[in-house]
């Protein structure tokens, strides 16, 4: 699919987002779309609607998984976390679009961090009994914003087969 230009593809690409297809993040990074004041209401609501929808989406999965997991260890409960957290990464990716307007994404960011910092606190105040590893956990219950990737040029690949990852760890083929 082509990158969306107009309101209309930017509509129907936000439409399949807000149903679950990730796979239009690609087109919408990839897209532009100039706002005139004949569809600047309609794409600003139109977006906060599917960013809503998602953001429920999210909500309602890491519920389930809260109620529906026998969290008996402290590992459960780590694991549960950090699903909440991968997942979390579509939605950013969302928020950062670079096509949207400038205002949109700041929007978007300030209640993204405002739902996260809810969800953490309400976490802390249900398990305020658990020991310390469960209290670390959930103060680092947060979205992590881009790493930015290390480049890599080709004189430093073949230097001794050996490869520095963004960790910072060898890998030496």
């Amino acid at each position: 699919m082509k990158s969306p230009t107009t309101y209309s593809e930017w509509a129907n690409l936000l439409d399949q987002f807000g149903n679950g297809n990730d796979h239009v993040l690609e087109d919408m990074t990839n897209g532009s779309f100039i706002i005139d004041a004949g569809v600047a209401n309609r794409f600003y609501s139109k977006a906060e609607e599917t960013y809503k929808l998602r953001k429920q989406n999210w909500l309602d999965k890491f519920q389930r998984a809260f109620q529906f997991q026998n969290l008996k260890s402290e590992d459960d409960f780590e694991i549960a976390l950090r699903n909440g957290k991968q997942n979390l990464i579509t939605l950013n990716k969302f928020i950062s679009i670079k096509s949207f307007p400038e205002d949109l994404q700041k929007t978007f960011k300030n209640d993204l961090d405002d739902f996260i910092a809810e969800i953490r606190n309400s976490l802390q105040k249900n398990n305020s009994n658990r020991n310390e590893k469960i209290t670390i956990l959930l103060k680092s219950f947060q979205l992590n914003l881009n790493v930015p990737e290390q480049e890599i040029s080709p004189k430093e690949l073949s230097k001794n087969n050996t490869i520095i990852s963004p960790t910072g760890r060898k890998i030496i083929f």
